[in-house]
């Protein structure tokens, strides 16, 4: 019985106990992930739940190509890989997002999501006032790249002092690299200068 469809008018005995025999079927179908609605197969793969709703939203095989693994557990979500050099990641906190390319590639160094950036909160989206720029937003800071600095991370107090001042299209401009130990604190390099800071 799908829901809002008005039940048929039966005997109480046998309509009841084939009502509850469907709702336990559904019941099991949702909890397990099993059931034709779950997921679809695509290339050699499954691809289902919110991880294919981005795939779907993003343009599908035309944009990632067919996946290259199942979905896999992540560190408090789930991932998948696709053809095309992107991943789409989801957790609770912070939906299904697509990490593609060198900001991937940037993502991989780090860690992952269990580096201090955590999940995807953003899927890759133009950068710089010229829109050639890309980067990705994560609960710890952002990957941003540029054809002429490549894939850097921003993250904690020097992240605050970049953004406050614009980010890529202040002051400073694009990250040129990534935190480094600097006269026991932290500094960070940009096309505009330095960003320092002391705990």
């Amino acid at each position: 019985m799908q829901p809002g469809r008005s039940r048929s008018r039966r005997p109480f005995g046998r309509g009841v106990l084939a009502l509850t025999a469907g709702v336990a079927t559904v019941v099991f179908a949702t909890v397990t992930g099993a059931g034709p609605a779950s997921a679809r197969h695509i290339g050699a793969f499954d691809v289902g739940g919110a991880i294919e709703k981005a795939y779907d939203k993003a343009g599908g095989a035309s944009f990632f190509g067919n996946p290259t693994g199942p979905e896999s557990a992540a560190q408090g979500g789930r991932f998948q890989v696709f053809e095309r050099g992107c991943s789409i990641y989801w957790s609770v906190g912070t939906d299904a997002h697509d990490v593609c390319g060198l900001i991937r590639d940037k993502y991989a160094e780090l860690g992952w999501e269990r580096s201090p950036l955590g999940f995807p909160l953003s899927n890759e989206s133009k950068a710089g006032n010229d829109g050639a720029g890309r980067y990705n937003m994560f609960p710890g800071g952002v990957i941003y790249w540029s054809e002429d600095t490549g894939a850097h991370a921003v993250w904690g107090s020097i992240a605050g002092v970049w953004q406050g001042n614009g980010a890529e299209k202040g002051r400073y401009g694009y990250p040129t690299s990534d935190e480094y130990d600097y006269n026991d604190g932290k500094a960070q390099d940009f096309q505009g200068g330095r960003i320092t800071w002391h705990p």
